[in-house]
């Protein structure tokens, strides 16, 4: 068992799990959490292990298993919350500290991991694992020789596979032991030599060896391996770079992308590519991708300023030298430059005010006339190193949090009438409170889930009613909501009007007409403004024919007035709570937003699109821990989009 990798051993503590003692309640849902675990469907896993965890909550090892599963979707933070637990409950156990301080050092923990290690190896001190795992800390914190020594411990111990030869290796090629590294790799190669990241580390060596061709040669090796390892391409690529072979490298870059559409390292790569190809609208385009992907890398708007200028875009070449110079304050070379652009532009003033800032700078620098300090222009250049994440993130055998996204607020609730999937649907408990005209409400936020030919159908027979027996409130109501969900604004609006000139209390008919007011003003192009959408990503598109309409009183203010009225009658509707917050979120207004999300998820825990909607929120605030604890709990209630905005937001 010692020398089993992670997964593996895994697997074997299942088996042993599978006998504990566990009330009969939750032994299914346990049961089908492990089946899940070992097929590798770590959404299921969560959801089964979140009932097991309700009926037996004292059970160290379910939140052992959700914390590996959270692990394996890339939720950090969910996996040390849960880990914790299970040690809080249990103590005793080796194997929860060492993946507790697995997770810590992808957390940057570093002083938490060590102390997990220590305590995972006086449990267990033969375990070659945790030497293994330890090793890999220590050569991340640049602790070369301890990452050697752990790995001569972990290989003393028997600790199996290719993998402690290829950390070693790296751990050599740090302290320029070249010929070691490569002795290390091929001793790798001899394990298993159908691993692709043993050529491409191989290939790193070559490199640093100045054997460039060598390098060409195993970086081949692996993409003739897996022709969708972006790593090997991308280092590849860096290799031509260097012969110099700019088409060649460009053919690799090319491939990267198509790979790897969120891959900030190969559109900054490429972009340099074509600026030696004299190619400066397709290097423009690049680093637009980058700013977008990593909004905080100032040299992707520094160089970009430059082809800018050099195209004659000199208000283009203004917005990215002040985009620089807000990231880096003191960047004499940003000011130059912004001098020179001013003053193309006839702003003598500012021209001056840039000038005098980019002298005073220089002088203050008087040694290191580039402002841009030793550490930070390693950090600058960060992006063609080789420390990316470098998995497909299209392809359909890869991890749920690495495939594509088109990231957004989950949308607004609205009333259903109608029996539907119970899955589909939120329920609201009104029993015994007042304004509402039955005891269980249902809400859904998907489209489509009544056909068009039942809401005809409702509307048909509400009509009939009322036309019978004359106003009701009731039929009314029901017609309006019909109308609503087949985007008949103006008659549902009209319905709910109606309604509330009748019984100014009736909660639902507030509720249901601030979802079409909202929904209708979605189809007006009065105002640009009015056609934002908080995403992530992807820009909203605007209708191609909006309704003329001179329903101007349906505003988001409106909107928001509804909601205020739902909320006055009954403050404890959580979905009107979610409802507002989605709406304040649309006019800008982000800490009310969260506010009101807040107070749904406060009047209901499990709401996991209010915990989503509040996470992508305060990471848009730069509130990154905020939201990625939010994140963690919403993927944990079964969003799966949580983990994706996890993976490129939440961990380095």
């Amino acid at each position: 068992m010692k020398g089993m990798p992670l997964q593996l051993r895994l697997v074997f503590i299942l088996v042993l799990l599978q006998v504990c003692s566990f009330g009969q309640t939750g032994l299914k849902f346990k049961q089908d959490a492990i089946d899940d675990l070992k097929k590798g469907d770590f959404i299921n896993a969560v959801e089964n292990l979140n009932v097991a965890i309700e009926k037996e909550p004292g059970l160290p090892e379910l939140f052992y298993l959700r914390g590996y599963a959270k692990y394996s979707l890339d939720d950090y933070m969910g996996a040390e919350q849960d880990y914790s637990h299970s040690i809080e409950l249990s103590p005793y156990m080796a194997e929860v500290f060492l993946n507790r301080a697995i997770v810590r050092s992808q957390l940057e923990n570093f002083k938490g991991a060590m102390e997990d290690f220590d305590r995972a190896m006086a449990m267990d001190p033969k375990n070659g694992e945790i030497w293994f795992y330890r090793a890999r800390t220590n050569l991340y914190l640049k602790k070369h020789y301890s990452c050697l020594v752990d790995c001569n411990k972990a290989i003393q111990l028997r600790f199996g596979g290719e993998a402690v030869y290829v950390l070693k290796a790296s751990a050599e090629q740090e302290v320029k032991r070249f010929t070691e590294a490569i002795e290390d790799l091929d001793a790798a190669r001899r394990i298993n030599p159908q691993n692709g990241y043993v050529f491409v580390q191989r290939g790193l060596v070559w490199v640093d060896m100045n054997q460039v061709d060598s390098a060409i040669v195993d970086f081949g090796r692996a993409v003739r391996l897996d022709s969708a390892n972006t790593y090997a391409l991308f280092n590849r690529a860096l290799a031509y770079l260097k012969i110099p072979d700019q088409v060649k490298a460009l053919r690799d870059l090319n491939a990267v992308i198509r790979i790897s559409p969120y891959n900030a390292y190969a559109y900054y790569n490429r972009a340099i590519v074509l600026i030696g190809l004299k190619e400066k609208r397709g290097a423009i385009r690049d680093f637009e991708i980058v700013s977008k992907l990593d909004p905080k890398n100032i040299i992707s708007y520094y160089y970009r300023s430059k082809l800018k200028a050099e195209l004659h875009d000199y208000q283009g070449t203004l917005d990215d030298l002040n985009k620089t110079l807000d990231l880096l304050p003191d960047y004499t070379d940003a000011f130059y430059d912004r001098y020179e652009v001013k003053l193309k532009m006839k702003d003598m003033k500012g021209a001056q005010a840039d000038y005098k800032q980019a002298m005073e700078l220089s002088r203050k620098n008087h040694y290191n006339p580039d402002s841009l300090k030793a550490e930070r222009k390693d950090y600058l250049k960060s992006l063609v190193k080789l420390s990316g994440d470098f998995e497909q993130m299209n392809t359909m055998n890869s991890k749920l949090q690495n495939q594509a996204v088109d990231i957004r607020l989950k949308p607004m609730f609205s009333l259903l009438l109608w029996k539907v999937d119970f899955e589909k649907v939120k329920v609201y408990d009104a029993f015994k409170k007042e304004h509402y005209f039955t005891n269980l409400i249902s809400f859904a936020n998907q489209p489509g889930i009544v056909g068009d030919s039942i809401l005809h159908a409702e509307i048909g027979r509400q009509s009939h009613r009322i036309d019978s027996a004359g106003v009701s409130p009731l039929a009314t109501f029901k017609r309006g909501v019909s109308w609503s969900l087949l985007r008949t604004y103006d008659r549902a609006i009209r319905d709910f009007d109606t309604v509330l000139a009748a019984d100014s209390g009736f909660i639902m008919a507030w509720f249901s007409r601030a979802v079409a007011r909202y929904e209708l003003i979605q189809l007006i192009n009065v105002q640009d403004d009015y056609q934002r959408d908080i995403t992530i990503g992807k820009t909203a598109a605007k209708p191609q024919n909006p309704p003329l309409t001179a329903a101007l009183e349906h505003t988001y203010g409106a909107v928001i007035g509804d909601y205020d009225r739902v909320l006055a009658l009954d403050p404890g509707l959580a979905f009107a709570w979610y409802n507002r917050g989605y709406v304040n979120s649309q006019m800008g207004n982000y800490r009310a937003a969260i506010e009101d999300f807040s107070k749904a998820i406060s009047l209901r825990n499990d709401f996991a699109e209010a915990w989503f909607n509040r996470g992508l929120l305060n990471i848009m605030l730069n509130e990154n821990r905020a939201g990625c604890n939010d994140l963690s709990r919403a993927g944990e209630l079964g969003i799966g989009d949580a983990y994706r905005v996890m993976k490129r937001y939440c961990y380095k």
